[in-house]
């Protein structure tokens, strides 16, 4: 009697603990908060100024040694080539250190076809005459992990070139 008395009690000491044990599987931690930021948070669309100005995004939160690809949200209406309407332009990316930040920078290249939507000569020169700068605004700008599908955003404002 006395053995069928133990089994019971660790039968249900199993029942009641099962449930915890099972929620802190079904439901992981919560992953940390990731961010995003850009310096500067407004940028001039002058050209050929635009290319000098480092135009870099930094943030923390991310997965160790991940790498995390920076999209511009274009607007209704802002239309680029190859890209069709509702979706966004990667402009920029870094991988996340051993504490989990990342810095990017906006390359020359991505500067030229996203934000001046510059055309090409056959040479593969840029063709001036082809300039068309996206309208000034302010542009969301979303962050996002390639490993642990964590998401920040954050603004970027394009201002109209200031008159010489």
């Amino acid at each position: 009697m006395n053995s069928f008395r133990k089994i019971m009690i660790v039968l249900s000491l199993l029942i009641f603990l099962l449930p915890f044990m099972a929620c802190s599987t079904l439901f992981p931690p919560p992953k940390p908060k990731a961010t995003v930021a850009v310096t500067p948070a407004q940028v001039e669309l002058a050209f050929p100024g635009i290319l000098r100005v480092p135009i870099v995004f930094t943030g923390t939160g991310w997965k160790p040694k991940e790498m995390v690809v920076v999209d511009m949200v274009l607007p209704p209406g802002v239309q680029m080539q190859g890209v069709k309407p509702g979706e966004d332009v990667g402009i920029a990316y870094g991988e996340a250190d051993d504490a989990g930040n990342f810095k990017g920078e906006v390359p020359a290249s991505a500067k030229l076809n996203t934000f001046f939507r510059v055309g090409y000569t056959l040479i593969l020169s840029i063709d001036p005459k082809t300039l068309n700068p996206i309208p000034p605004g302010v542009y969301t700008i979303k962050a996002s992990g390639t490993d642990s599908g964590a998401l920040a955003t954050t603004t970027l404002e394009f201002v109209a070139p200031i008159k010489k």
